[in-house]
Formats: structure tokens, C-alpha cells, sequence
């Protein structure tokens, strides 16, 4: 297989635990008390487990409650913000376990999370790089009505139908079963909003979400860790999209899930997500898709970016969008370096990994993000 971004992952340690698991937290000592606590309940059996939480220079305290509360796990305390990348680099480039475990620190896991993962990859194979898990909407919801479509009621609207926020709602939706690429560039979760207890997608993915997922360490061995220069978004599928073309798989683990406070570590919409959500589609699409897909994209990227200036006359998404390039300008000269690497080395073909994308289909409504 091919070497890639990032350094490489350390040799498997046969005497060492069979799986690590990973989170990284910024200010976010209101969310990892749960999500620590989902870890001390899981029901492990004969699977060995080790903990690392990389508080990424956090001003809310963090650090001290996991350092105080929680002496079993390991705390890496980084002074600076690196990220949703960097931060799980500097867990990774130590790990020695035979696999690692990605889970945000704003998702509670179900107490089998982990021993389904484990057991999940030791029955995949060594093709398969990385396991994608359940991951679910921590809020229950219950069916729209009329009257709350005329109100001032946030209704979502997904494959399945119109859904409103209810604490004792019977209905459980699905933010991720991993993450697709369309055939236009877009990295999409699978499955978002549909009803959990009907969906049943196919165990074959493009890529995982680190939300929550599994990764084979001696693959991070081959193709190297995230890109910390993302900083965070569209890293995963970046990482995905390396794994194939070094020639591994990706698959879903419908058995492992967590319940998932979206966005609450991140806002979506606001200025900074879609700052790096764009750029990095872009810069994701430079290091890894073929050379029409990613010239298409960022042709797309410059027209609409003119028509915001001179059709809509909107200067506030010009000036993200003139941030955007600016930044990935920036980046250029590291991407194509990447490109010409991760294509020396590759195993499969960028046409053939592209074989996997999807067409564009109705979007999901997206009231529920903030």
C-alpha cells in the first residue's frame, strides 16, 4: 500500500491494549463529562482499552476536570488550538493499540460502542481500514403537524418526513452511517435525518466520520494520519479518500452507536464553518480527485463567487468567498505536493476510486443545524 500525508502511525504493540480511543476537546468541559462517562460504562468483555483526551488549549477548565475526575485517562494538554486535525495527530502519532477509536467528545457512546467496533474489524479483514459507526441524533423528535408548520416551531425535513424537537418524542434520527462524496465534490453524511429504525444502508461506505468511527492502525501506518493543515472539516474525508486510493476499504458497523450533540462543540452556518467547510472541499479535491472533478469544482467555486458579487450583490459572502481562495492559495503549493505524493504511491486509480461517488439528490432540510 502507499505512504501519505502526515506522519505515520508507530508499529502495533502486541503487548498493549487492542484499541485506543481518542478525543479532542476544546472548551468543552459541559460536554466531556458525559462523553468520558459513556467510556468508563462500556461493556468491554475480553477487549483491553486505553483512553486519551487531548484538550487542545481549552479557557473553560477541560483540562483540570479530566485531569481531576478522570485519573484512568491519558491527558495530552496542548497549549495551542490545533484543531480538529491536529489534535488527533498528537494522539496518533503515539498510538501502539491495533486500532484506534475517533469519537467527539460532544457524543455519548452506547455501552457496546467499542467491543462492536473491535470485534467488527477483527472479522473484516486487514482490507478494511476503518469502520464507520451509528451515529444518532442525541435530541428524540415526534412527526410535524400543520399548525406547526404556520408557527414559529423549527421543523425538519428529512428522506423519511417533517420532524419537530420533542424531549419524549418517539422518533430517534440518524446524523451519520459514514460520509459520501457526490459526484460534484460534496462530502455528505449518509443517512442524515432519516428515521433511525429505517435505515439500513449498505455495509460498504466511502469513507467514515469522526464523529465516530474505528481506524486500523497499520493502515494510518501506510497512508499517514489527518492533514493538520485542515484544521477541521472534510479531514475525514480526506483520510477516507487516501485509504482508497492506497487500496483499502471502508465499511459501517451499524452495531456500534453513539448519540451525537450536533454542533455542539462547532456552529454550522456561522462564518468559521463555512470558511473552513469550503476551503477544505477544495483543498480535498486538489490532493485527491481527478484533474476534471477538481477543475470542474473550482470553476464552479469562481463563477458562483462572481454572481454573489455581481448578481446578488451580496459583499458579505464575497468577502468569505475572497477569504476562501486567499487561504487556499496558500495552501497550493502543499496540496500539489500531496497530489503528486499520494499519486506516486497510489494502489488504485483516481478514476476508479471516483467510481464510488454518488449523484447529487434532494437535500435534507437543514433547520436543524444552527
Amino acid at each position: 500500500m502507499s505512504a501519505g500525508t502526515g506522519p505515520a502511525a508507530p508499529d502495533p504493540d502486541v503487548d498493549g491494549p487492542d484499541v485506543t480511543v481518542v478525543t479532542v476537546t476544546y472548551d468543552a468541559a459541559h460536554l466531556v463529562r458525559a462523553c468520558l462517562d459513556g467510556l468508563r460504562a462500556q461493556r468491554l468483555d475480553d477487549v483491553t482499552m486505553s483512553v486519551v483526551v487531548v484538550d487542545n488549549g481549552s479557557r473553560d477548565g477541560t483540562a483540570a476536570l479530566v485531569a481531576q475526575e478522570y485519573p484512568e485517562v491519558r491527558l495530552i494538554a496542548h497549549p495551542v488550538n490545533t484543531g480538529f486535525a491536529g489534535g488527533n495527530d498528537l494522539a496518533l502519532a503515539d498510538v501502539t493499540s491495533r486500532y484506534v477509536v475517533l469519537l467527539n467528545n460532544d457524543a455519548v457512546p452506547d455501552p457496546a460502542f467499542v467491543a462492536s467496533l473491535v470485534r467488527a474489524m477483527d472479522a473484516a479483514g486487514p482490507s478494511v481500514a476503518a469502520m464507520a459507526a451509528t451515529v444518532l441524533l442525541a435530541a428524540r423528535f415526534r412527526p410535524a403537524t400543520p399548525d406547526d408548520d404556520r408557527g414559529d416551531v423549527r421543523v425538519v425535513r428529512g428522506p423519511d418526513g417533517a420532524w419537530v424537537e420533542a424531549p419524549d418524542g418517539p422518533v430517534r434520527l440518524v446524523n451519520s452511517t459514514g460520509n459520501v462524496v457526490r459526484s460534484d465534490g460534496y462530502g455528505v453524511d449518509r443517512g442524515w435525518l432519516a428515521r433511525a429504525d429505517g435505515h439500513a444502508p449498505p455495509r460498504e461506505v466511502f469513507g467514515f466520520s469522526g464523529a465516530a468511527a474505528v481506524l486500523r492502525t497499520s493502515a494510518l501506518r501506510d497512508v499517514g494520519l489527518f492533514d493538520a493543515r485542515l484544521f477541521m472539516y472534510y479531514e475525514d474525508t480526506d483520510l477516507s479518500w487516501r485509504l482508497r486510493l492506497a487500496g483499502y476499504r471502508v465499511e459501517h458497523c451499524p452495531e456500534a452507536v453513539v448519540l451525537h450533540e450536533h454542533s455542539a462543540s462547532s456552529v454550522e452556518g456561522s462564518t468559521f464553518f463555512r470558511f473552513h467547510d469550503q476551503r477544505n472541499r477544495l483543498a480535498v479535491l486538489t490532493k485527491d480527485a481527478t484533474a476534471g472533478l477538481w477543475g470542474r469544482a473550482l470553476a464552479r467555486y469562481l463563477v458562483t463567487t462572481a454572481s454573489a458579487l455581481l448578481r446578488r450583490r451580496d459583499l458579505a459572502e464575497v468577502r468569505l468567498r475572497l477569504r476562501v481562495l486567499g487561504s487556499y492559495a496558500g495552501l497550493l503549493p502543499h496540496l500539489l505536493a500531496e497530489r503528486r505524493r499520494i499519486g506516486r504511491s497510489a494502489q488504485v486509480a483516481r478514476r476508479d476510486v471516483e467510481r464510488l461517488l454518488v449523484a447529487p439528490g434532494p437535500q435534507a432540510d437543514t433547520g436543524y443545524r444552527s
